[in-house]
């Protein structure tokens, strides 16, 4: 990602949002009158947590490129970076979405709900922001 022109907006907030939900994973997804639970939780596994680890994966891959310049191979399973992020940032979007539409029965979203949706949101526009950087989704750079 990185080309010698230093950590780009849409590359900052890529690594900005996965770290924010990651961080928020650790709050409470939902609340209600008898509890609350967690992303991580045995009711809301593997689904809610999707969202957290797409997006991660997301700030993994950004903060290697152009915070430590360990070089990563150009493509992944005939993709490039920037396809990749488009991809998993659209599907963490989307599933914070879903979780909006749900029946919530009887709970309310907790602070990490918002976190997550916030750190998702900001993901995917970044993941825009660095197809635009680098000259589209095509674009291997």
């Amino acid at each position: 990602m990185a080309d010698g022109r230093g950590t780009t907006p849409g590359e900052l907030a890529i690594m900005l949002g996965g770290a924010v939900a990651l961080v928020f994973s650790f709050f409470d997804f939902y609340t209600a009158p008898y509890g609350s639970a967690k992303v991580w939780t045995t009711g809301l596994f593997p689904v809610a947590p999707l969202m957290v680890v797409f997006v991660t994966i997301m700030a993994a891959q950004v903060a290697l490129i152009t915070l430590t310049h360990i070089g990563l191979p150009a493509r992944v399973l005939g993709f490039t970076w920037v396809q990749v992020h488009l991809i998993l940032g659209f599907f963490a979007a989307v599933n914070a979405v879903a979780w909006l539409l749900l029946n919530k029965g009887g709970r309310s979203f907790g602070i990490g709900f918002w976190g997550i949706v916030l750190g998702c949101a900001a993901a995917f526009v970044g993941s825009f922001l660095v197809s635009t950087e680098r000259g589209g989704p095509q674009s291997g750079r």
